[in-house]
C-alpha cells in the first residue's frame, strides 16, 4: 500500500483536498490531520492493542463524534446540504476491529498506523474494497519530518498543496489576526507562516519525493488535475473527487474563514488584501518568491523590483506587534525584536534556496 503524506501551505486548502478523497473506494484516510507529535509517538510504543486504540480515541475524539471542540472548529458539526448534520463512529467497533487486526498482522509502527486506518474505515461502514493508498494528512512540515523519521517506509510520497505565494502570505495573516480577535497570532506565528512560504517546499524535498498541488488549479481545472493525480498514484477516477466531504457529508470550510464555502469554485480568484502590507512589502515578498511564481506559472501581481533586504518594519509586522501588546502576552512582547531580526537575516534574497522545484500535478 502506497503512503501519501499531505502537507499544507499557507491556508492552502489541504482540508479541502483531503475532503475530495473522503469517499474514494481505494483510499484510506481519517476525516482530519494526524498530529505526529510526542503524544502520537508515545501511543505507538504502548504494549497492547487495547491501550493503543483507546489512546487514539483520546487523542482524536472528533473522529468519533464531530460535535467535539475540534470538530466544531472544522465545522464538522455543521455538515450536509442544510448544515445540520454531524457524524458519529462507534468506538467499540473501532477497538474490536483494531484488536482483531493486530492479532493477524505484524506490529511494526507502520502496521499499527495502517490497522488504525482500516479499523476506522470498517467502523464507519465502508464497503470492503482493496485499498491502494494510505492517505495521511500530516499538515505541518515538522509533523511530516516526525513521520518520516519515526516510520521507515520506502513507498512514501509527499503532496504539498500550495497557492500563489502572495496569497499564501496574505491569507494566514488576515485570517489569524481576525479569528478570535487575533488571540493566537503573534511574532512566532508570523515567522512560521513566512518560513512555510519561503522554505516549506525545500524542507520537504529533503525528506521524500514531493509532488506539488496548486490550490487554484483544484478549482479551475478540477477534473483534469484529479485525473492526473489518480494516474500518478494508480487509483481509479471516481465522481467523489468533484466534491469535498467529511464521511460523505458536504463540508463547508472551517470557522477561521468566516464564510460558508463548499466544493469546487470555477470562479476562484486570487486576492491580496493591501490593508496588511506596504507596497514595498509586497514587492519584496514577490521578489523573494519569484522562482516559485515563474515555475508554477502564476502571475506577477505587483511592479517587479529587486529588493534583496527589507530592513524596515513591514506593515504586517506592525499589525502583529500591535496585536501582541493588545493581548498583553509578555513572553511574546519580549520576542518581538528577536523575530524581527530573524526575519531580516533569514528571509532575504541571499538565504532563499535555489534548488529545482518539484513537478506540479496537472501542469
Amino acid at each position: 500500500m502506497k503512503i501519501i503524506l499531505l502537507v499544507a501551505g499557507g491556508r492552502g486548502g489541504s482540508d479541502f483536498f483531503q475532503g475530495l478523497l473522503d469517499g474514494h473506494s481505494q483510499v484510506l484516510t481519517f476525516p482530519g490531520y494526524l498530529r505526529i507529535n510526542k503524544s502520537f509517538k508515545e501511543m505507538l510504543d504502548l504494549n497492547s492493542s487495547d491501550q493503543i486504540s483507546k489512546r487514539f480515541i483520546k487523542l482524536y475524539p472528533h473522529y468519533f463524534n464531530s460535535k467535539g471542540f475540534w470538530g466544531r472548529f472544522e465545522r464538522q458539526d455543521r455538515l450536509g446540504k442544510n448544515k445540520n448534520k454531524f457524524f458519529k463512529v462507534s468506538k467499540k467497533k473501532f477497538i474490536k476491529n483494531f484488536s482483531e487486526l493486530m492479532k493477524k498482522n505484524k506490529k511494526s509502527k507502520i502496521d499499527i498506523i495502517k490497522n488504525l486506518h482500516i479499523s476506522y474505515s470498517i467502523a464507519k461502514g465502508d464497503k470492503k474494497c482493496e485499498k491502494k493508498i494510505l492517505f495521511i494528512h500530516t499538515h505541518l512540515v515538522s509533523w511530516t519530518k516526525n513521520f518520516v523519521s519515526t516510520i521507515k517506509s520506502k513507498d512514501t510520497s509527499i503532496v504539498h498543496i500550495i497557492r500563489h505565494p502572495m496569497a499564501s502570505i496574505n491569507s494566514p495573516i488576515r485570517t489569524w489576526l481576525n479569528y478570535q480577535n487575533g488571540s493566537g497570532f503573534f511574532p512566532r506565528e508570523l515567522n512560521f507562516q513566512l518560513d512555510l512560504v519561503f522554505n516549506g517546499i525545500f524542507d520537504l524535498m529533503k525528506l521524500k519525493k514531493v509532488y506539488i498541488l496548486q490550490y487554484e488549479k483544484l478549482h479551475w481545472q478540477n477534473e483534469y488535475v484529479m485525473r492526473k493525480f489518480c494516474k500518478i498514484f494508480k487509483i481509479k477516477y471516481e465522481k467523489c473527487l468533484k466534491s469535498s466531504t467529511k464521511l460523505g457529508l458536504q463540508w463547508w470550510g472551517d470557522k477561521a474563514s468566516k464564510r460558508w464555502i463548499s466544493g469546487v469554485n470555477k470562479n476562484f480568484k486570487i486576492n491580496i488584501d493591501k490593508n496588511y502590507f506596504f507596497n514595498r512589502d509586497l514587492e519584496f515578498f514577490q521578489f523573494l518568491t519569484s522562482r516559485i511564481i515563474e515555475n508554477y506559472k502564476y502571475d506577477f501581481m505587483f511592479p517587479r523590483k529587486k529588493i534583496y533586504f527589507n530592513f524596515l518594519p513591514m506593515k504586517c509586522e506592525l499589525l502583529v506587534w500591535k496585536n501582541t501588546f493588545k493581548h498583553l502576552r509578555w513572553k511574546q512582547i519580549l520576542s518581538i525584536p528577536i523575530y524581527y531580526f530573524m526575519r531580516i537575516f533569514l528571509f532575504n534574497k541571499f538565504t532563499i534556496q535555489n534548488k529545482k522545484l518539484p513537478y506540479s500535478i496537472g501542469s
